[in-house]
This record gives structure tokens, C-alpha cells and sequence, in this order.
């Protein structure tokens, strides 16, 4: 027991290295999750004393009003626009068997594939975890989305993931849950998880006092859940066990036994042999196997199997784009400074047209009559029909100032930020269903549509291998 506690605390601890070791990731992705949804001022800046501050609040400071044209939404939701045109005309064209129809429609496929695809646009990261249990929607096939800030995985350089060697998640469970998935039917059990978890008051696990408390989070936090809410950490390993092949030629069988199985095999040869009859011959190996592991914050095991997927493959779906050299880089990423600058230009240029006179009326002091107010005057050159008398002195009467914006080429400067913007990101006017001009043909428009597809093809089929490898996870169950 002492040997299987030690093993889990171990593999716990490689767990949270491994979930440290992307929080640069998490970072990053939560800084393009805020561009993609329009708060694209909130970067970290230094002011003229070098105080810490935003640069929306850099740029309110110094007179200017931080303006927004969220270009990036507009890119992603393209995207996900095309994908679904695509998935459309694919399931037309192609009929689906009844039982992989039955998993998709339980499971909402058609809406929690592309929002998948949006997550995978902003972070380069897709998730999904399958298994097949009963919840409320029935008995059967479940796919679960995983949020990247959730998820670990040990550091994989293969594009596949075939390199993957310990991959798991963050669940949160209220205490219910918890029971019910972990008790198995026994009272005193249930009694010891609510113990262990604090009773009802599980805000945020219990720990014990040993090493695992000093271990750093680094941001976000990894041992311990939302108020209310009790923390489970799944951790799937790639485990090297030792088999033996059996073939038992009085009854023509073969059959892979491991370590309980082979005692029972040798007790078996012992009474055969003084039987007089033949031995079961074995053969020595070492295989591979994914098993999994349920832990509690302070390593204790909730529960622990070997993956019930044919071939023994982990329950995770994992796409990272593109991992060259191991990073991840998302199409988000590519238009940040784009969509920067166009925020910058169009700030300045709103400033410049606040700041020149528009209408000015320079109203002469010696012109203004007696009996009329400074108030009444304006009052009466706001109106379109209205009529200022005023006293003329010298020739002097009053005239208004209208000062044209001056032009420093900002504007031909945004537009080519924004050329610059689908350049980069592959999404074209024609991708984005923008009607064509009256000179253009139908096949010239079709073209053009095509040839902005393939700017983005790359990311599609990608995540299209992603839902592939997904369907063949739930095929396996």
C-alpha cells in the first residue's frame, strides 16, 4: 500500500510539472482570448515615472480615446463560417451509420465541433476526452470539451502526439458527485471521501502536511477548486508491465496473462506435470499500457484502471498547432500586431479630428449688441433659420473657422494595415462572402473563393485529422 501511495504521489507531482510547464501557453492564449473578444487595451504598459499601468489607461491619460475595430473577431468567425459551410455539404453528400449518428446527436457534434474549431483558431490547442458512462442525458458515448486551462500533457514534440507519455485533466465535482463516482456502493467509503474532502465545506481540498503543499502553482492554480466545488486530477500514464505469453496445448488455446494470472499458470504446471500431462508454455515480455489514475489533492488514489479503449489508447483527443519544435503558435497569434497598429491608427486619427476646430464662430466683442446675451448668440447660430444681429465696427464682422483635418497619410496607412491583416491571416473578401464587383463572373468568383480556402486549408485539415482521431476514440468504446 505504502509502494502504490509513494507511485501516485510521484505520478501526481509529474502532473503538476507537467501543467506548470504550459502556463506560457495559458498566458498567451488568455491574452488572445481578450483581442478576439474586442478588450484589446488591456496590455501592460509603463508610464513616464515607470509605474505599472494599461495601455488603454497610458492612452487616456494622454488625451486620446482608446478606439477598438475588432478585426479578429471577424477572422475567426469567418472560419468557423467556412467550417461549418464544409461540414454541411460533406454530410449531404455522405449518410452516416445509425450507431455513429446515435453519439454524435447525444452529444450536440454539429455545435461543440465548431466551437472547438474557435478555441483551436484562438489557442492552437484542441481537447476532447471520451468515455462512455450514464449521466443525465442517458447511458452511452460522451465527448467532453477540455479547456486548455484544464489540461496537461508532457512536453510531446510529434505533431501526432505518439510521443505522448502522461496526458490528464483538472475536474472540479461538487460532493455528490464525487460520492456517487467514487463510493462504488459502499457507505463507509462515502464517509471516508467526505472526510477527506472536508464534509460539505470542500471549498478548496484538503491537504496534508508534506511537500505537496509547497509545491508552486505558478499562475492559475492546480490543487485546489472553485468555492463549493471539490477538485479530482486525472492522470493518464504510458506504463511499461511485464506478460507472459501462454499457449496450453491440451486445450488448444492462447491467451496473455500477467503477474496474478501467472502464479495460477505455474500451480497449474505443478499438478499437470505430477498428472503426467503437458505443461502450459509460457513466454516472457514487457509491454506498454495506459492506465489511469483518480487523485485527490494530496495524492490519495479515488480510483485507478487500465484504459478500456480498444488498443489500451488514452481517452484524449489532443491537437496542438503546429508544434514545430514543440510550440504552439495559434492563427490569432499571427494577426495581433495588425489588429495593434489599426487600433493605434484609428485612435490617432480620432484624436486628430478632435482636436481641429469645426465650426468655430469668432464672435468680435465690440460687434455683440447690448441687449443680447453670449448665450443667446450661440443659441441662434445653432439655428439653421435664426438671425444674429450684431453691431458692425471698422468693417469687423463674425465669421466661423472650420479647420480641415491634416493629412499625414494615416488613412492610406490603416487601409494598409487592414490589406495586411487578410494577407496574413489568408482570409480574403471573397472568403468572406463579400459580393464581387459587377465585372467579375460567376467563375472567376468561385476562383477566388477556392483560392482563399487554401490560405486556411492547412488549418481546417487539421482540425478535421483532430475530429478524425476523435471519432475513432468513440468508435473503440
Amino acid at each position: 500500500m505504502n509502494d502504490n501511495n509513494n507511485s501516485a504521489r510521484h505520478i501526481l507531482e509529474a502532473a503538476h510539472r507537467a501543467w506548470v510547464r504550459l502556463a506560457p501557453v495559458r498566458t498567451r492564449r488568455r491574452r488572445y482570448v481578450r483581442y478576439t473578444y474586442g478588450d484589446q487595451w488591456s496590455d501592460p504598459a509603463t508610464d513616464s515615472e515607470g509605474n505599472p499601468t494599461t495601455e488603454g489607461a497610458l492612452a487616456t491619460v494622454g488625451g486620446r480615446r482608446p478606439l477598438t475595430n475588432n478585426l479578429i473577431r471577424r477572422l475567426v468567425k469567418t472560419v468557423v463560417g467556412r467550417y461549418r459551410s464544409l461540414c454541411e455539404e460533406e454530410q449531404s453528400s455522405s449518410a452516416e451509420n445509425e450507431s455513429r449518428q446515435e453519439w454524435r446527436t447525444m452529444n450536440d457534434i454539429d455545435e461543440l465541433d465548431p466551437r472547438t474549431l474557435e478555441e483551436f483558431l484562438i489557442s492552437g490547442i484542441a481537447v476532447h476526452h471520451v468515455s462512455r458512462e450514464r449521466r443525465q442525458g442517458g447511458a452511452g458515448i460522451w465527448v467532453d470539451a477540455v479547456p486548455p486551462d484544464s489540461f496537461f500533457i508532457n512536453a510531446v514534440r510529434d505533431p501526432r502526439c505518439n510521443d505522448m507519455e502522461l496526458v490528464g485533466r483538472l475536474t472540479d465535482m461538487s460532493i455528490g458527485e464525487l460520492v456517487m463516482r467514487f463510493a462504488g456502493g459502499d457507505r463507509s467509503r462515502a464517509f471516508e471521501l467526505r472526510k477527506l474532502y472536508g464534509g460539505l465545506q470542500c471549498a478548496a481540498s484538503v491537504f496534508p502536511s508534506d511537500t505537496l503543499c509547497n509545491l508552486s502553482d505558478g499562475e492559475g492554480s492546480f490543487f485546489h477548486a472553485s468555492d463549493g466545488r471539490c477538485r479530482v486530477i486525472e492522470v493518464w500514464t504510458l506504463e511499461c508491465r511485464e506478460r507472459w505469453r501462454c499457449h496450453d496445448p491440451l486445450s488448444a488455446t492462447f491467451r496473455l496473462a500477467g503477474k496474478r494470472e501467472r502464479e495460477i499458470t505455474e500451480r497449474i504446471n505443478r499438478r499437470r506435470r505430477k498428472e503426467g500431462l503437458p505443461a502450459i508454455e509460457t513466454r516472457w515480455e514487457m509491454c506498454s499500457a495506459w492506465h489511469c489514475r483518480m487523485l485527490a489533492p494530496d495524492g490519495t488514489v479515488l480510483d485507478e484502471y487500465d484504459s478500456p479503449l480498444q488498443g489500451g489508447m488514452p481517452p484524449f483527443a489532443v491537437k496542438l498547432y503546429p508544434l514545430i519544435d514543440g510550440d504552439v503558435h495559434s492563427l490569432v497569434e499571427d494577426v495581433l500586431d495588425q489588429q495593434r497598429y489599426v487600433n493605434t491608427l484609428i485612435t490617432m486619427m480620432d484624436r486628430m479630428m478632435g482636436t481641429a476646430a469645426k465650426g468655430v464662430l469668432l464672435f468680435p466683442i465690440g460687434c455683440k449688441p447690448d441687449n443680447i446675451s453670449w448665450k443667446d448668440v450661440a443659441s441662434r447660430w445653432a439655428d439653421p433659420g435664426g438671425i444674429v444681429p450684431y453691431k458692425s465696427t471698422g468693417g469687423v464682422e463674425p465669421h466661423q473657422v472650420v479647420t480641415p483635418v491634416g493629412d499625414i497619410g494615416a488613412r492610406d496607412m490603416l487601409q494598409t494595415q487592414i490589406s495586411l491583416f487578410e494577407d496574413v491571416s489568408g482570409v480574403s473578401n471573397a472568403l468572406m462572402g463579400k459580393t464581387a464587383g459587377a465585372g467579375v463572373g460567376v467563375e472567376r468568383f468561385e476562383s477566388e473563393v477556392r483560392n482563399a480556402t487554401v490560405a486556411v486549408l492547412d488549418l481546417l485539415r487539421t482540425f478535421r485529422h483532430f475530429v478524425k482521431m476523435r471519432d475513432r476514440l468513440a468508435a473503440s468504446l
